[in-house]
């Protein structure tokens, strides 16, 4: 007679699922480099012809602080990245350009480039040299947050979603401004 399976007890919870990580936060490169300058390959390289729906649960990519400027820990997952065409150095540059991102934000330049800098222009008349468009181009800057977010969109139209994903932010553990910062992954 064979053995039967052990009582099911409510009070123990499933485990939950995390992908297999490799953490390539120590391979990172610090250059300098303005994101999406030039644009990455998976832009303009071809999805996969068949891409599985609903591949993975749903993962989660943690800020390596508390703040966006200290960037996301490169952690790429294994096994599930690569069926959907996003390659390791894709990846990679995609969470170093957000951290990127963030920093410029806070310096008051933008990564992305929703608009053409304004430079002063003599003027004549009642206002003279003061009308230069800085105060005016001031109102305009973005937040690190909001910087990485249009970044965020920007690889998702790009790139993720035609291959079935898509990556959000988080804020962890609720809507505290110092709270740290996740992306959450999630396969279409």
């Amino acid at each position: 007679m064979s053995e039967l399976p052990p009582p099911y007890t409510p009070t123990s919870a499933p485990p939950i699922w995390e992908p297999h990580f490799i953490d390539l936060s120590q391979y990172s490169s610090h250059v300098l480099r303005k994101p999406l300058d030039p644009p990455p390959n998976c832009f303009s390289a071809p999805s996969p012809l068949r891409v599985k729906s609903n591949d993975f649960p749903p993962f989660r990519i943690p800020c390596a602080g508390n703040q966006l400027a200290d960037g996301f820990r490169i952690l790429y997952p294994s096994g599930l990245l690569e069926k959907h065409g996003i390659q390791q150095a894709d990846w990679t540059r995609f969470l170093e350009d957000l951290g990127i991102s963030a920093r410029l934000a806070g310096q008051g330049l933008s990564a992305v480039g929703s608009r053409v800098p304004i430079t002063g222009f003599p003027v004549r008349g009642i206002f003279g040299a003061r009308a230069t468009g800085a105060a005016y181009d001031s109102q305009f800057t973005r937040s690190p947050r909001d910087e990485v977010q249009t970044l965020i969109s920007v690889w998702n139209q790009s790139a993720f979603e035609r291959r079935k994903l898509r990556v959000t932010l988080q804020i962890k553990g609720g809507v505290d401004n110092r709270a740290a910062y996740e992306l959450l992954v999630e396969s279409l």
